[in-house]
Protein backbone atom coordinates (compact mmCIF):
# COMPACT_ATOMS: atom_id res chain seq x y z
CA UNK A 1 0.00 0.00 0.00
CA UNK A 2 1.41 3.41 -0.89
CA UNK A 3 2.01 5.95 1.84
CA UNK A 4 -0.88 8.02 0.46
CA UNK A 5 -3.34 5.11 0.43
CA UNK A 6 -2.13 4.02 3.85
CA UNK A 7 -2.91 7.49 5.22
CA UNK A 8 -6.34 7.51 3.56
CA UNK A 9 -7.17 4.08 5.01
CA UNK A 10 -6.14 5.11 8.52
CA UNK A 11 -8.10 8.35 8.24
CA UNK A 12 -11.19 6.43 7.13
CA UNK A 13 -10.94 3.89 9.95
CA UNK A 14 -10.36 6.63 12.54
CA UNK A 15 -13.47 8.48 11.36
CA UNK A 16 -15.57 5.36 11.99
CA UNK A 17 -14.83 4.92 15.70
CA UNK A 18 -18.37 5.62 16.87
CA UNK A 19 -20.70 3.09 18.47
CA UNK A 20 -23.69 3.25 16.13
CA UNK A 21 -24.53 0.60 13.51
CA UNK A 22 -23.21 2.69 10.61
CA UNK A 23 -19.77 2.94 12.24
CA UNK A 24 -19.69 -0.80 12.90
CA UNK A 25 -20.42 -1.52 9.25
CA UNK A 26 -17.87 1.03 7.99
CA UNK A 27 -15.10 -0.48 10.15
CA UNK A 28 -15.97 -4.01 9.06
CA UNK A 29 -15.99 -3.01 5.37
CA UNK A 30 -12.62 -1.24 5.63
CA UNK A 31 -11.02 -4.19 7.40
CA UNK A 32 -12.48 -6.65 4.89
CA UNK A 33 -11.14 -4.56 1.98
CA UNK A 34 -7.65 -4.41 3.52
CA UNK A 35 -7.65 -8.19 4.02
CA UNK A 36 -8.90 -8.93 0.49
CA UNK A 37 -6.12 -6.86 -1.07
CA UNK A 38 -3.39 -8.17 1.25
CA UNK A 39 -2.83 -4.80 2.87
CA UNK A 40 -2.60 -5.87 6.51
CA UNK A 41 1.13 -6.65 6.19
CA UNK A 42 1.81 -2.98 5.55
CA UNK A 43 -0.38 -1.70 8.39
CA UNK A 44 1.45 -1.70 11.71
CA UNK A 45 -1.62 -1.14 13.88
CA UNK A 46 -5.07 -2.15 12.77
CA UNK A 47 -7.95 -0.88 14.94
CA UNK A 48 -10.07 -3.80 16.06
CA UNK A 49 -13.75 -3.97 16.86
CA UNK A 50 -14.19 -4.94 20.49
CA UNK A 51 -17.06 -7.29 21.26
CA UNK A 52 -18.69 -5.73 24.32
CA UNK A 53 -21.16 -7.02 26.83
CA UNK A 54 -24.77 -7.22 25.61
CA UNK A 55 -27.03 -4.26 26.23
CA UNK A 56 -28.92 -4.57 29.52
CA UNK A 57 -32.37 -3.00 29.78
CA UNK A 58 -34.71 -3.04 32.76
CA UNK A 59 -38.24 -1.62 32.94
CA UNK A 60 -40.07 -0.80 36.19
CA UNK A 61 -43.75 0.01 36.63
CA UNK A 62 -45.40 1.13 39.85
CA UNK A 63 -49.05 2.01 40.48
CA UNK A 64 -49.44 4.55 43.29
CA UNK A 65 -53.06 3.47 43.79
CA UNK A 66 -51.99 -0.02 44.92
CA UNK A 67 -50.68 -0.68 48.45
CA UNK A 68 -47.38 -2.15 47.24
CA UNK A 69 -47.33 -0.54 43.82
CA UNK A 70 -48.61 -3.62 42.00
CA UNK A 71 -49.55 -3.11 38.35
CA UNK A 72 -52.43 -4.88 36.64
CA UNK A 73 -51.40 -7.32 33.91
CA UNK A 74 -53.40 -5.45 31.26
CA UNK A 75 -51.65 -2.16 32.06
CA UNK A 76 -48.23 -3.83 32.18
CA UNK A 77 -48.79 -5.43 28.79
CA UNK A 78 -50.02 -2.14 27.37
CA UNK A 79 -46.90 -0.31 28.59
CA UNK A 80 -44.57 -2.92 27.08
CA UNK A 81 -46.38 -2.59 23.74
CA UNK A 82 -46.00 1.19 23.92
CA UNK A 83 -42.28 0.92 24.65
CA UNK A 84 -41.81 -1.51 21.75
CA UNK A 85 -43.67 0.81 19.37
CA UNK A 86 -41.63 3.85 20.45
CA UNK A 87 -38.32 1.97 20.09
CA UNK A 88 -39.26 0.61 16.65
CA UNK A 89 -40.28 4.10 15.50
CA UNK A 90 -37.00 5.69 16.61
CA UNK A 91 -34.91 2.86 15.18
CA UNK A 92 -36.63 3.18 11.79
CA UNK A 93 -36.04 6.94 11.75
CA UNK A 94 -32.31 6.45 12.33
CA UNK A 95 -32.05 3.48 9.97
CA UNK A 96 -33.84 5.23 7.08
CA UNK A 97 -32.74 8.77 8.08
CA UNK A 98 -36.28 10.11 8.31
CA UNK A 99 -37.43 13.22 10.15
CA UNK A 100 -40.66 11.49 11.15
CA UNK A 101 -42.15 8.00 11.03
CA UNK A 102 -45.93 7.66 10.96
CA UNK A 103 -46.49 4.04 9.92
CA UNK A 104 -44.68 0.97 11.20
CA UNK A 105 -44.55 -2.42 9.48
CA UNK A 106 -43.86 -5.86 10.93
CA UNK A 107 -40.32 -5.61 9.54
CA UNK A 108 -39.76 -2.45 11.59
CA UNK A 109 -40.81 -4.28 14.76
CA UNK A 110 -38.64 -7.30 13.90
CA UNK A 111 -35.53 -5.18 13.33
CA UNK A 112 -35.90 -3.47 16.74
CA UNK A 113 -37.47 -6.35 18.63
CA UNK A 114 -37.45 -6.41 22.44
CA UNK A 115 -37.72 -9.75 24.26
CA UNK A 116 -38.86 -10.13 27.87
CA UNK A 117 -36.10 -12.24 29.44
CA UNK A 118 -37.34 -12.28 33.04
CA UNK A 119 -39.90 -10.62 35.28
CA UNK A 120 -40.59 -9.95 38.94
CA UNK A 121 -43.11 -7.75 40.76
CA UNK A 122 -43.36 -4.59 38.65
CA UNK A 123 -40.01 -5.20 36.94
CA UNK A 124 -39.01 -6.68 33.58
CA UNK A 125 -35.56 -7.41 32.17
CA UNK A 126 -35.64 -6.90 28.40
CA UNK A 127 -33.19 -8.47 25.94
CA UNK A 128 -32.48 -7.14 22.47
CA UNK A 129 -32.58 -9.27 19.36
CA UNK A 130 -29.02 -9.55 18.09
CA UNK A 131 -28.57 -10.10 14.34
CA UNK A 132 -27.47 -13.53 13.20
CA UNK A 133 -23.96 -13.39 11.70
CA UNK A 134 -22.47 -16.12 9.53
CA UNK A 135 -19.41 -17.78 11.09
CA UNK A 136 -17.29 -16.88 8.05
CA UNK A 137 -18.50 -13.28 7.94
CA UNK A 138 -16.08 -10.48 8.82
CA UNK A 139 -18.91 -8.33 10.19
CA UNK A 140 -18.86 -7.68 13.96
CA UNK A 141 -21.44 -9.51 16.05
CA UNK A 142 -23.43 -6.36 16.85
CA UNK A 143 -23.14 -4.49 13.58
CA UNK A 144 -26.81 -3.60 13.16
CA UNK A 145 -28.29 -3.46 16.64
CA UNK A 146 -31.00 -0.92 15.87
CA UNK A 147 -33.00 -1.72 18.99
CA UNK A 148 -30.21 -0.26 21.13
CA UNK A 149 -30.31 2.96 19.11
CA UNK A 150 -34.08 3.22 19.61
CA UNK A 151 -33.93 2.50 23.34
CA UNK A 152 -31.19 5.07 23.95
CA UNK A 153 -33.07 7.75 21.98
CA UNK A 154 -36.20 7.05 24.03
CA UNK A 155 -34.44 7.10 27.40
CA UNK A 156 -32.68 10.38 26.58
CA UNK A 157 -36.00 11.97 25.58
CA UNK A 158 -37.63 11.21 28.95
CA UNK A 159 -36.96 12.92 32.32
CA UNK A 160 -34.02 11.60 34.32
CA UNK A 161 -35.98 11.63 37.59
CA UNK A 162 -39.14 13.06 39.13
CA UNK A 163 -37.53 16.52 39.55
CA UNK A 164 -36.15 16.86 36.02
CA UNK A 165 -38.16 19.72 34.51
CA UNK A 166 -35.47 20.71 32.00
CA UNK A 167 -35.85 17.48 30.02
CA UNK A 168 -39.59 18.05 29.83
CA UNK A 169 -38.97 21.55 28.47
CA UNK A 170 -36.43 20.26 25.91
CA UNK A 171 -39.10 18.12 24.22
CA UNK A 172 -40.31 21.39 22.64
CA UNK A 173 -37.31 21.43 20.30
CA UNK A 174 -37.00 17.68 19.72
CA UNK A 175 -37.39 16.21 16.24
CA UNK A 176 -40.90 15.16 15.12
CA UNK A 177 -40.14 11.44 15.43
CA UNK A 178 -38.89 11.79 19.02
CA UNK A 179 -42.01 13.74 19.98
CA UNK A 180 -44.13 11.05 18.33
CA UNK A 181 -42.25 8.30 20.20
CA UNK A 182 -42.84 10.02 23.55
CA UNK A 183 -46.50 10.33 22.58
CA UNK A 184 -46.53 6.55 21.99
CA UNK A 185 -45.96 6.13 25.73
CA UNK A 186 -48.38 8.67 27.17
CA UNK A 187 -51.13 9.43 24.64
CA UNK A 188 -54.70 8.08 24.59
CA UNK A 189 -54.59 6.98 28.23
CA UNK A 190 -54.94 10.13 30.38
CA UNK A 191 -56.28 8.06 33.26
CA UNK A 192 -53.21 5.82 33.38
CA UNK A 193 -51.57 6.00 36.82
CA UNK A 194 -48.47 3.74 36.83
CA UNK A 195 -45.10 5.47 36.93
CA UNK A 196 -42.48 4.20 34.47
CA UNK A 197 -38.71 3.85 34.86
CA UNK A 198 -36.24 2.54 32.28
CA UNK A 199 -32.56 1.76 32.79
CA UNK A 200 -30.19 0.81 29.96
CA UNK A 201 -26.52 -0.15 30.08
CA UNK A 202 -24.97 0.31 26.63
CA UNK A 203 -22.25 -1.85 25.12
CA UNK A 204 -19.83 1.02 25.75
CA UNK A 205 -20.53 0.73 29.49
CA UNK A 206 -22.58 3.96 29.66
CA UNK A 207 -25.64 3.71 31.92
CA UNK A 208 -28.73 5.82 31.22
CA UNK A 209 -31.88 6.05 33.32
CA UNK A 210 -35.22 7.76 32.92
CA UNK A 211 -38.37 8.11 34.97
CA UNK A 212 -41.80 9.40 34.11
CA UNK A 213 -44.43 9.95 36.80
CA UNK A 214 -48.16 10.48 36.13
CA UNK A 215 -47.64 14.21 36.81
CA UNK A 216 -44.75 14.40 34.34
CA UNK A 217 -46.81 12.52 31.76
CA UNK A 218 -49.49 15.19 32.09
CA UNK A 219 -46.89 17.95 31.54
CA UNK A 220 -45.51 16.17 28.50
CA UNK A 221 -48.99 15.84 26.99
CA UNK A 222 -49.34 19.62 27.20
CA UNK A 223 -45.94 20.10 25.54
CA UNK A 224 -46.85 17.71 22.74
CA UNK A 225 -50.18 19.47 22.08
CA UNK A 226 -48.50 22.59 20.66
CA UNK A 227 -48.24 23.43 16.95
CA UNK A 228 -44.98 24.43 15.24
CA UNK A 229 -45.09 27.59 13.12
CA UNK A 230 -42.64 29.85 11.25
CA UNK A 231 -40.43 26.86 10.50
CA UNK A 232 -37.14 27.17 8.67
CA UNK A 233 -33.48 26.20 8.58
CA UNK A 234 -30.72 28.73 9.28
CA UNK A 235 -26.92 28.64 9.11
CA UNK A 236 -24.63 30.15 11.74
CA UNK A 237 -20.89 30.36 12.34
CA UNK A 238 -19.88 30.33 15.98
CA UNK A 239 -18.18 28.51 18.85
CA UNK A 240 -19.72 25.42 20.43
CA UNK A 241 -19.14 26.22 24.08
CA UNK A 242 -21.28 23.67 25.89
CA UNK A 243 -23.21 20.39 25.77
CA UNK A 244 -25.64 18.84 28.26
CA UNK A 245 -25.43 15.21 27.20
CA UNK A 246 -28.27 13.78 29.29
CA UNK A 247 -30.70 16.57 28.42
CA UNK A 248 -29.45 16.82 24.82
CA UNK A 249 -28.89 20.58 24.88
CA UNK A 250 -26.13 22.36 22.92
CA UNK A 251 -24.84 25.91 23.48
CA UNK A 252 -23.49 28.03 20.61
CA UNK A 253 -21.74 31.39 21.05
CA UNK A 254 -22.20 33.65 18.02
CA UNK A 255 -20.16 36.64 16.92
CA UNK A 256 -20.71 39.56 19.28
CA UNK A 257 -21.13 37.28 22.30
CA UNK A 258 -24.77 36.30 21.75
CA UNK A 259 -25.52 32.72 22.79
CA UNK A 260 -28.26 30.40 21.58
CA UNK A 261 -29.07 26.91 22.76
CA UNK A 262 -31.31 24.12 21.59
CA UNK A 263 -31.83 20.41 21.08
CA UNK A 264 -29.26 17.95 19.67
CA UNK A 265 -30.19 14.34 18.87
CA UNK A 266 -28.10 11.26 19.64
CA UNK A 267 -26.65 10.95 16.12
CA UNK A 268 -24.91 14.36 16.35
CA UNK A 269 -23.58 13.98 19.91
CA UNK A 270 -20.10 12.77 18.79
CA UNK A 271 -19.74 15.67 16.33
CA UNK A 272 -20.63 18.21 19.02
CA UNK A 273 -18.20 16.65 21.52
CA UNK A 274 -15.40 16.68 18.93
CA UNK A 275 -15.99 20.38 18.18
CA UNK A 276 -16.48 21.76 21.68
CA UNK A 277 -14.70 25.09 22.19
CA UNK A 278 -14.08 25.34 18.43
CA UNK A 279 -15.30 27.71 15.73
CA UNK A 280 -17.61 25.76 13.43
CA UNK A 281 -20.40 26.25 10.90
CA UNK A 282 -23.73 24.76 11.92
CA UNK A 283 -27.24 24.46 10.52
CA UNK A 284 -30.26 24.70 12.80
CA UNK A 285 -33.92 23.91 12.37
CA UNK A 286 -35.84 26.85 13.83
CA UNK A 287 -39.51 27.29 14.70
CA UNK A 288 -41.99 28.91 17.07
CA UNK A 289 -44.41 26.88 19.21
CA UNK A 290 -48.05 27.93 19.54
CA UNK A 291 -50.27 26.44 22.25
CA UNK A 292 -54.00 25.84 21.88
CA UNK A 293 -54.58 29.01 23.90
CA UNK A 294 -52.79 31.01 21.18
CA UNK A 295 -49.72 31.77 23.30
CA UNK A 296 -46.43 31.63 21.36
CA UNK A 297 -43.03 30.51 22.62
CA UNK A 298 -39.62 32.02 22.06
CA UNK A 299 -37.85 30.77 18.94
CA UNK A 300 -36.68 27.17 19.32
CA UNK A 301 -33.61 25.56 17.73
CA UNK A 302 -32.60 22.01 16.82
CA UNK A 303 -29.08 21.21 15.62
CA UNK A 304 -29.09 19.40 12.27
CA UNK A 305 -25.50 19.85 11.01
CA UNK A 306 -22.07 20.43 12.58
CA UNK A 307 -19.35 21.07 10.00
CA UNK A 308 -19.66 18.16 7.57
CA UNK A 309 -21.61 15.92 9.97
CA UNK A 310 -25.37 15.72 9.28
CA UNK A 311 -28.07 14.53 11.66
CA UNK A 312 -29.64 11.15 10.95
CA UNK A 313 -33.03 12.73 11.72
CA UNK A 314 -33.26 15.31 8.90
CA UNK A 315 -35.80 18.01 8.12
CA UNK A 316 -37.54 18.66 4.82
CA UNK A 317 -37.13 22.45 4.78
CA UNK A 318 -35.10 24.63 2.43
CA UNK A 319 -32.18 26.62 3.84
CA UNK A 320 -32.84 30.32 4.52
CA UNK A 321 -29.92 32.68 5.14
Amino acid sequence: MSTHLHALWLRAIESAQGDNPFDHLRRASLQAAAEDFGLFDEIQEVPTVTVREPVAIQVWLSDSRARNGEVAALEAGDFLKRIQRAVARLAKARRARLADVVRLSQVDFDVARLNVASASVGSWVVDLKYPEIDENSRLPDASTLWAEIGVVELVRALPEDDTDERSIDSINAASPVIRRAVADLISDRPEMQPGLSISVRRRSGEVLKSTITPQQASSLREKLAVVREERGVVRFHGRLDGLRTRRQIFYLELEGGREIHGYVDESLMPAVKNNLDREVEVELETFVLRARSGKSSQRQYRLIRVGEEQTQLPVGIELTE
